[in-house]
């Protein structure tokens, strides 16, 4: 009598190469492993230094803002600088920034001023705060009589102004730094351009009689 013949299961060729791709890549997975718990341990240690960083800047730049209430002006300078040397970097280093020029401005140290807020326009953290950076920089060179430079300005913060209203109003004082620098034209073309603008209300009227002004000036010289 035969006896039955018991077949033994066979592994696929799938099976097998998966196994052994797993065991020739053991050492490779393990390291791919490490690879990403460190980096994910790198990025939290980042990202927590970074708040920890932020949280140093905002108290800071309240220690400033006591001594700028307590009407010390000294004391408020000096803590306004060290806030934008050391977090010029962070949103409170750019407000200390901008709050620091103005007191500059209201003491006369004009180009001191400037120097501050040219120094806060390469931080990433002004991106947001760039057309009020490019307006005091405006401000300053009205202030020291440079009204072409100040027009350059002004365009600038109203290019990088995100509000059509806020836009329009740095548009404006573009129009008169260029008609302060005897650019009349070009502020012509600034105050046309706003008067005709429906998103330029705030300003629009103005721009009306100023160009009634400027197109009246031609007649009253014959």
């Amino acid at each position: 009598m035969t006896e039955p013949v018991v077949e033994t299961p066979v592994r696929t060729n799938r099976e097998e190469s998966v196994i052994e791709w797993l065991q020739r890549n053991a050492r490779l997975l393990t390291i791919s492993a490490v690879v990403v718990a460190v980096g994910g341990a790198g990025y939290w240690f980042y990202a927590r230094s970074v708040q920890i960083r932020d949280q140093n800047a905002e108290r800071a730049l309240n220690t400033a803002l006591q001594s700028v209430g307590a009407g010390n002006a000294a004391l408020a300078v000096s803590d306004l600088n060290k806030v934008v040397d050391r977090y010029s970097n962070t949103q409170s280093g750019i407000e200390a920034g901008m709050l620091l020029a103005q007191m500059n401005y209201n003491a006369g140290k004009v180009q001191a001023g400037i120097a501050v807020l040219q120094k806060l326009l390469p931080s990433s953290a002004a991106s947001m705060d760039m057309p009020d950076i490019y307006g005091l920089i405006g401000d300053g060179q009205m202030q020291s009589n440079k009204p072409a430079d100040a027009a350059q300005s002004y365009q600038k913060a109203a290019d990088a102004a995100k509000a059509d209203d806020y836009k329009a109003y740095q548009l404006s004082k573009a129009a008169r730094a260029f008609l302060a620098a005897h650019d009349t034209a070009t502020a012509t073309k600034i105050w046309e351009k706003l008067a005709d603008d429906p998103k330029a209300q705030g300003v629009a009227a103005e721009a009306r009689v100023r160009l009634g002004e400027v197109q009246a000036k031609p007649a009253s010289k014959g």
